[in-house]
Formats: C-alpha cells, sequence, structure tokens
C-alpha cells in the first residue's frame, strides 16, 4: 500500500524531492571543481611545454598524451554536470548519462589510485557514493 501510495504522488507532482536537489548541487560543484582543476592544469601543461622539454627532451609525445587525457576528463566532468542538471529537473535520463559518466570517472581515478594516492581512491569512493545515492532517490523523479 505504501509503495502505491509513493508511486502516485512521485509520477504526478513533477516536484524534485530536495535531498535530489542537494545531492545535484554538491555533484555541480564537484564536477566543477575537478574540471576547472584540470583545465588549469592542462593550460599550465601547455604553456610550459618549452620548458619542460628542456628540462627533459623527448617528452613532446607524452605530453600530447596528457593534454588528451585532460581534454577527455574535462568532457567526462561536464556530462556529469549535464546529467546531474537533468536530474535536478525532473528527467530520470540524465541519471543514465550520469551513472555512466561518474563511474568512468571512479573508475579512472580507482587506477590512478593504485600506485598509492589516496586522494584518488577517496575521489573514486564518493562518486561510487554519489552514483548509489542518486539510484536510491530515482524512484521520486
Amino acid at each position: 500500500m505504501s509503495e502505491e501510495i509513493i508511486d502516485g504522488n512521485s509520477g504526478g507532482s513533477g516536484e524534485v524531492p530536495q535531498a535530489l536537489k542537494t545531492l545535484g548541487i554538491l555533484s555541480i560543484i564537484g564536477n566543477a571543481l575537478w574540471g576547472l582543476l584540470f583545465l588549469i592544469g592542462m593550460f599550465w601543461i601547455l604553456g610550459n611545454t618549452a620548458g619542460l622539454a628542456g628540462i627533459m627532451p623527448g617528452l613532446g609525445d607524452a605530453l600530447i598524451l596528457v593534454v588528451v587525457i585532460c581534454v577527455v576528463i574535462i568532457l567526462l566532468n561536464i556530462l556529469g554536470l549535464m546529467g546531474a542538471m537533468k536530474m535536478m529537473k525532473g528527467n530520470k535520463g540524465g541519471f543514465i548519462m550520469y551513472t555512466v559518466v561518474t563511474s568512468l570517472w571512479a573508475l579512472l581515478m580507482l587506477l590512478a589510485g593504485v600506485e598509492g594516492g589516496i586522494w584518488y581512491i577517496l575521489s573514486g569512493i564518493v562518486s561510487i557514493g554519489f552514483i548509489v545515492a542518486f539510484s536510491m532517490q530515482l524512484k521520486k523523479l
């Protein structure tokens, strides 16, 4: 009986729950900060290529790879932002976008953490936690 009440109220009201809005805002802040950090890092690398190449000859190909990785990560963060914003508007399709993108992000962070970076591991675990939290709110969309 209570399932019918929950399903009936969530389908017709069109109102997004406050918990979902809070998760969305936190997700937007996190994705924006990570995207901004990688954007700054990418521009720093691009601005210092001559200096870095002088210190380490033959570094050109590696720098290109690092810039490509930064661009991919920035795009992941932008898509994560878009998914969170769609969910905040009540769109369930935003959850799929957010889940795929954030899962890739979490996988990258956990793989980077294998080398011993605790911050990468924590970032991956927090990202997985956000996916779980959003999935628990999905019924209310």
